[in-house]
């Protein structure tokens, strides 16, 4: 099997997922059918019956089978990714890295929908390829894992207080989006973290706080936030707290609170974060 790195495995990888596999599928049915056409309009449509077994039994039928053999060699590759890092960590197989930390290191509430799951990837490729054009991009990630580290403190203390003055809101909707909107960035940050500690060769670490007590934190943040969503009876948080907000993460809450509002592709808001976690 190629290397998981290389760009064959990438490209192996990339067709591991059932959606890249069908979209191939569907693209391989438009070629054999436009090969269909062009053949009877050059040959002639005396024989139609056989260049439509040529097209569709001799060409899309193998193809279309050898694509799903690529793919089980491509579930090894992300397999590969789930269980430990590559040699080199690059712009081309970041996705598939972050991908690996994710399944492997966090465990998302359940109230988290897929588009609001996929914005956690979206955003940690996005970080994760612009560190990687900075001399040092270990340190890089660790401050836009900080700098989230904060919002998600103030957030979860913020979220605390709410419920404690109002411990029987019905306020449904309000509550879900909050949470999956904290969901994301507490993910977000955790996978930022693994990768920040992955590029410096470094524990991560902050003023005051290790690894452990920032993994410990966005944990149990994210298993309370599973807890909250679907249980209007839980009590508030009573995790500990970091201390680590201040009021230069309301401008990154700002920007985190409008990317979230829509849940396809934003990328221009996804640019404002980006901006903020980089360069801030």
């Amino acid at each position: 099997m190629p290397s998981p790195s290389s760009g064959a495995g990438l490209w192996l990888a990339r067709l591991a997922t059932g959606d890249s596999r069908r979209r191939f599928g569907r693209y391989l049915l438009a070629g054999c059918a436009a090969g269909f056409l062009a053949t009877g309009a050059a040959l002639g449509w005396e024989r139609w019956f056989f260049w439509a077994m040529l097209w569709g039994a001799g060409v899309f039928v193998p193809l279309r089978l050898g694509v799903e053999l690529v793919g089980a060699r491509g579930q090894q590759v992300r397999a590969s990714y789930r269980e430990h890092f590559p040699d080199r960590i690059t712009p081309a197989n970041l996705p598939l890295v972050a991908q690996g930390v994710y399944e492997r290191e966090v465990l998302m509430p359940r109230i988290v929908t897929p588009p609001y799951a996929a914005k956690v990837h979206e955003v940690v490729v996005a970080v994760g390829r612009a560190a990687l054009t900075r001399p040092d991009p270990g340190e890089v990630l660790r401050r836009a894992a900080w700098r989230l580290v904060g919002v998600a403190d103030g957030w979860m203390a913020e979220m605390r207080a709410a419920r404690e003055a109002d411990p029987m809101s019905t306020n449904i909707q309000a509550r879900w989006q909050g949470v999956r909107s904290l969901a994301v960035l507490a993910a977000a940050a955790r996978i930022l973290v693994s990768l920040s500690e992955e590029l410096s060769g470094l524990p991560f670490s902050a003023p005051g706080l290790d690894a452990q007590n920032v993994r410990a934190f966005l944990d149990d943040a994210l298993a309370y936030l599973d807890r909250a969503a679907l249980d209007p009876d839980v009590p508030p948080w009573t995790g500990v707290l970091l201390g680590v907000w201040t009021p230069e993460a309301a401008e990154l809450r700002t920007a985190w609170d409008v990317y979230l509002e829509v849940t396809g592709p934003a990328p221009s808001r996804l640019a404002a974060v980006v901006e903020q976690l980089v360069e801030g």
